[in-house]
């Protein structure tokens, strides 16, 4: 695939992004349909050398853009490649928001401040949502405009709001305007999120010595790893250490799993793991590390 550089004027502040954004080295750091909340945050995007598909439309998202939406990536059937046919896509269309959601996070448009988590309440259908926010919550004032990404089941929904009216008593609730236009991005099967972390991989055979490893996709049912050598075997279990990244903080997690697969790359060799026997938190920080990183909205 070959790249070209992005120019400021085409990554529009508070508009979903019509491209995926890659480094210099071919790693994609912002998904297609993204949003840029600040100017610091588009800056930071250039300063890094940011680059593009030469044959990816500019157009803003929604008009008349060549693919369907492409914010969460698959690497199920092939691990490793950056874009291309192994990009398992998602289809974004306009619907009226779920009843239930699992989790919201508000950024205030124009703003640089850490976009707020926030627990949905409640609604009313047509008029308002409803939600309370245990941090952040003076952020959110009435009459500012907003831009939010809903997380219910499989479907990431973004769309645009307004704040209007808070209840501090008897407990703080935050009122946002129904949206007119919610793009909703249905996630396939076997989601994994592109990533580059570290990670110990710890043998059950070998407790005091760790091996370092690099995560190169991760879901919620297991990871894909490169390492220098197949440090496990096939169906062995082991146990493997990792520093996630979620709600504005740094967790330090174990997981237990289960080697699946391995093939050899250039450099080394790639593993797919399974998870087994986590617990309930782990998994709900996983989950949460997972909607930061592929809406681009972790905390900075």
């Amino acid at each position: 695939m070959a790249l070209v550089k992005i120019t400021a004027r085409e990554l529009g502040i508070g508009s979903p992004l019509p491209f995926a954004v890659y480094s210099a080295s071919g790693k994609l750091l912002l998904a297609r349909g993204c949003l840029i909340h600040s100017e610091s945050q588009r800056d930071r995007i250039l300063t890094g050398g940011a680059l593009r598909s030469e044959s990816a439309t500019t157009s803003p998202c929604g008009e008349s853009a060549a693919r369907p939406n492409e914010m969460l990536i698959s690497t199920a059937r092939r691990d490793g490649e950056p874009s291309g046919a192994s990009i398992d896509t998602v289809t974004a269309n306009t619907e009226t928001l779920p009843k239930a959601i699992d989790s919201i996070q508000v950024s205030v448009v124009g703003s640089e401040a850490t976009p707020v988590r926030a627990e949905f309440v409640g609604s009313v259908a047509g008029n308002a949502l409803l939600v309370t926010a245990s941090s952040g919550h003076e952020l959110l004032k009435i009459g500012i405009e907003v831009s939010c990404n809903a997380l219910r089941g499989r479907k990431v929904h973004q769309f645009r709001s307004t704040v209007l009216g808070r209840s501090d008593a008897p407990v703080r609730v935050i009122y946002l305007a129904w949206p007119e236009s919610v793009q909703t991005h249905v996630v396939r099967n076997h989601v994994r999120v592109p990533t580059e972390m570290p990670g110990r991989l710890i043998r059950n055979d070998c407790v005091a010595a760790g091996f370092d490893v690099t995560i190169r996709n991760v879901s919620l049912g297991g990871v894909a790893f490169q390492a220098t050598d197949a440090l496990v075997n096939i169906t062995e279990h082991f146990r493997l250490g990792l520093r996630l990244r979620a709600g504005g903080k740094v967790h330090a997690v174990i997981f237990n799993c289960i080697a699946r697969n391995v093939r050899r790359i250039d450099g080394g060799v790639l593993m797919g793991a399974e998870f087994s026997s986590q617990t309930a938190d782990i998994m709900s920080l996983l989950r949460l590390h997972m909607f930061e990183t592929a809406t681009g909205s972790a905390a900075q």
